[in-house]
């Protein structure tokens, strides 16, 4: 996907996920001893939410191929080992086959190694949005806004397209919430 595509979709995604995210009822957390089943892309986020970042007729669709310009090798994995999720609109794919939202059966060893593997890479932590154990893997500039990367809850690892989506994913929903209503005082 070219790099305007990326950047009017990360546009659109921070004006619609940026107002509704105040109206992001908190979720209790995962209890991180167990796992959690993989979410279907139709259960993933608000179907609403799609809607709206996508356009009318937009849903997610779970992708069966690996995404060309894959930004971590994880990526590709969560296709062809987990749920992938791309945009689609009236039945044609957005953004190129991109995965907007991916998930992959993940123990707490190898979210632990993973965390080594990114640290190693240049990829470590950030607590831009709350959210305890973000990694971008892809940040084109320094708005925390903007970039692409991984978060792990419950047994489950996540790739987000964009931060701001962890508004809208229930693993992360109160705790984005949270954060989002200490910025606000």
């Amino acid at each position: 996907m070219g790099t305007t595509a990326r950047t009017c979709f990360a546009f659109a995604l921070v004006l619609v996920l940026g107002a509704g995210a105040a109206g992001c009822a908190a979720q209790n957390q995962p209890n991180i001893d167990t796992q959690s089943a993989l979410a279907s892309c139709d259960e993933i986020m608000p179907k609403q939410v799609v809607a709206d970042v996508i356009g009318a007729g937009g849903r997610l669709v779970q992708l069966e191929e690996n995404e060309p310009d894959s930004v971590d090798p994880l990526v590709d994995r969560m296709v062809t080992d987990g749920v992938a999720c791309g945009g689609s609109v009236n039945g044609a794919e957005f953004l190129d086959g991109a995965v907007m939202i991916g998930q992959l059966a993940t123990s707490q060893k190898q979210w632990d190694s993973i965390q080594t593997e990114f640290a190693t890479d240049g990829h470590t932590a950030s607590d831009d949005f709350g959210i305890a154990g973000w990694v971008y893997v892809s940040k084109p500039s320094d708005d925390p806004s903007m970039g692409s990367g991984f978060a792990w809850r419950d047994g489950v690892l996540y790739y987000l397209m964009n931060p701001m989506m962890l508004a809208f994913v229930p693993a992360f929903a109160a705790e984005f919430a949270d954060a989002s209503s200490g910025l606000d005082q």
